[in-house]
């Protein structure tokens, strides 16, 4: 059977994948000129995961960050310092799970979904959600960013904003490791990070509430996840395949071979220069209070709550059942 979500879940990823094509206004040199109001943020606490995640754990985490700023914006404590609390980007890999959302048709919700059916019992989830967008893929061997940003208080518009995501993973791939041949975005108009025509590195999907962000981006790092995107039609494209940084480096004949980790932290870097937004982590300090705390308490549930469920399964499979 398949797994459910609570619906409360499920509506919290709506809307996903609505960003359009950037705009002039994001256009340099306004990417890395933040407004001057980001400079009286405080900085953005980080945190790397240990193991991967099943996909509700993360998505309960993100609701429950999000559930928490709201309430402390709208309290007197709160009240007119909207988007001065800590904001908070997880850096990720989730056991294999196949997602879908909202745009893709789905026929009755109480039948298998068609690209369901294609992947019956080869070791992952299939979750279908309330989100924008069609079926992707998340599992190990891809790097996976939550940003939970307040963009009200960072005076920025939900098209810079993803224009800024895109363009730093593609400054990742270009600058980072040196790749030729990258599209950010495609040349017809797809959102994401391409490598020429028919490759796809990395997704980029997001959701607003209350003018506060969740999910974000997806890119994969080692070639693991192409076996489980190839039993899909991945974001609808027929005619499109995944691809990895480290096939890409290979490919190019480069000597460069990033973990998971390694690629999370070199985007966590970028991440404070398209933003303006320092970043520290979020275990940084001995003593912590107030929602710095409160993030740390909700991470540890997260990760206890991961270690169990795993753990109870048995671990994940590196590669789909045949």
């Amino acid at each position: 059977m398949r797994p459910s979500l609570p619906r409360a879940l499920c509506r919290s990823a709506a809307r996903l994948n609505r960003a359009t094509s950037p705009s002039a206004t994001c256009a340099s040199p306004s990417y890395g000129v933040p407004s001057p109001k980001v400079h009286d943020l405080p900085p953005v606490r980080y945190h790397i995961f240990r193991e991967p995640l099943p996909y509700p754990v993360g998505l309960k985490l993100q609701a429950d960050i999000i559930d928490r700023r709201l309430a402390l914006r709208d309290s007197e404590k709160g009240k007119g310092k909207a988007g001065a609390q800590d904001v908070l980007l997880l850096l990720v890999e989730h056991v294999p799970t196949y997602t879908t959302g909202r745009r893709d048709n789905s026929p009755n919700p109480d039948t298998l979904h068609p690209e369901e059916k294609k992947v019956q019992n080869v070791g992952a989830d299939f979750f279908i959600t309330k989100r924008g967008g069609q079926v992707t893929y998340h599992g190990p061997g891809q790097l996976v960013g939550y940003p939970i940003f307040d963009l009200n208080a960072m005076e920025l518009s939900t098209r810079c904003y993803v224009e800024y995501m895109q363009r730093l993973l593609g400054e990742y791939c270009r600058e980072g490791l040196g790749l030729t041949g990258i599209e950010a975005p495609h040349k017809d108009g797809h959102v994401g990070v391409f490598a020429g025509d028919g490759e796809k590195v990395a997704s980029i999907g997001i959701h607003l509430r209350h003018r506060i962000t969740s999910h974000g981006f997806a890119i994969n790092i080692t070639p693991e996840p192409k076996a489980w995107f190839d039993l899909v039609t991945a974001c609808g494209l027929a005619d499109m395949r995944a691809v990895s940084v480290q096939d890409l480096l290979q490919r190019q004949q480069k000597s460069a071979k990033p973990s998971v980790e390694d690629a999370a932290r070199d985007i966590m870097g970028r991440f404070s220069k398209a933003y303006g937004r320092e970043t520290v982590s979020l275990d940084q300090g001995a003593e912590a209070e107030g929602e710095v705390a409160d993030l740390r308490e909700l991470v540890a549930r997260a990760e206890e709550e991961a270690g169990r469920m795993n753990k109870e399964k048995g671990g994940w499979r590196t590669e789909p059942a045949r």
